[in-house]
């Protein structure tokens, strides 16, 4: 501090801190071993293909629960509507049934779930397409949207997101995928999708909750120029619809 006070004599505190105690703090950490290290960007390249979406929503769709016979809905239409909606997996377990609009087949995040990952600060409508809508079936009568594969509903818990890697990783290795294939490469993959299909990088952080653009960018990855028309032959479509195509399939009569 003294040092600070003879160079510059007169100045603000704040111009000494950052002119004397901040460079001089930085060489003798310097000197003590006790360096900075440079970052290490661990930024994620995998995202799936159509075919590869496919065979991860035929496995789910196969999946059975010990000592039942018919498959458990529940772990396809997650993976369905993460594949169609970009959401992180902690706002899949939040988001209510009361939120859905079938008319616009779009469903609000309301970002005040604690335990619904960053929703915070992003609550937003996303926009599901019609196969997404189709996979994920019959809706509960009330409450949370999604649940466990025993039809309860997903508790929250702060940081979550993770509650259901056991089916999704079930359901991964009934497709043969490799297990670099998270949960999380969900959200990645539809950026991809969104991005090659619409051209809309407004759309894509609006949809995807992203407030920064390279945070959007880091999301969507290289693909190749079939990549629209081979969605389309999925029946993989988000490109804007008219509003007289617009239409619900998504039914609500059970409580799950």
């Amino acid at each position: 501090m003294n040092a600070g006070v003879a160079i510059y004599p007169g100045r603000a505190p704040d111009t000494i801190r950052r002119q004397v105690r901040v460079p001089i703090t930085a060489v003798i950490r310097w000197a003590q071993g006790n360096r900075r290290r440079p970052s290490t960007d661990n930024k994620r390249v995998r995202w799936l293909t159509p075919e590869e979406a496919e065979a991860l929503l035929q496995a789910a769709a196969s999946m059975t629960l010990p000592r039942h016979a018919n498959p458990e809905p529940y772990t396809l239409a997650k993976v369905a509507f993460l594949l169609g909606s970009g959401c992180r997996t902690g706002e899949c377990f939040a988001v209510n049934v009361a939120d859905w609009n079938g008319g616009s087949a779009q469903l609000w995040i309301p970002a005040i779930e604690v335990g619904a990952g960053k929703t915070r600060s992003s609550a937003r409508w996303v926009k599901l397409p019609d196969r997404s809508v189709e996979l994920m079936g019959d809706l509960p009568i009330k409450g949370r949207m999604f649940r466990t594969p025993y039809g309860k509903e997903i508790k929250l818990i702060q940081g979550g997101g993770g509650q259901m890697q056991a089916s999704f990783n079930k359901a991964r290795d009934l497709a043969g995928l490799g297990d670099d294939v998270t949960p999380h490469v969900l959200r990645h993959t539809w950026a991809t999708w969104f991005y090659a299909q619409t051209r809309d990088f407004g759309g894509l952080m609006d949809q995807g909750g992203w407030s920064k653009a390279d945070m959007a960018n880091r999301y969507r990855k290289l693909a190749p120029d079939d990549l629209s028309e081979r969605l389309l032959k999925h029946g993989w479509d988000f490109r804007p619809e008219m509003p007289e195509d617009r239409r619900s399939k998504l039914r609500v009569v059970s409580d799950g």
